[in-house]
């Protein structure tokens, strides 16, 4: 009994999860991505999103040259040093 390994730390996502949606026609990184939320986590992909590609080539037998095409956003939005304490312009 092999164990299963753990891809997408994020959303815990596991190669089996990836390999059967390769088996059920997913042969793009894209693709699996949107099925099981791999690489959609608090990291963006930053860190399984090799892996995901590695795999897609591998299961596939397809070369990824210019990357997958997945993208990634920082999970941040521009905080102001008045909102970062805590307290309100003009409120006393």
């Amino acid at each position: 009994m092999s164990k299963d390994i753990l891809i997408c730390r994020c959303e815990e996502v596991m190669l089996c999860e990836l390999k059967e949606g390769i088996n059920e026609g997913l042969t793009t990184a894209k693709a699996l991505k949107l099925k099981t939320r791999a690489g959609m986590g608090i990291c963006q992909g930053k860190t399984c999103r090799p892996l995901i590609e590695q795999i897609v080539a591998h299961y596939t037998d397809k070369e990824i040259t210019n990357g997958s095409g997945l993208t990634f956003s920082y999970p941040v939005r521009p905080l102001s040093l008045v909102e970062l304490a805590g307290e309100r312009k003009g409120v006393e």
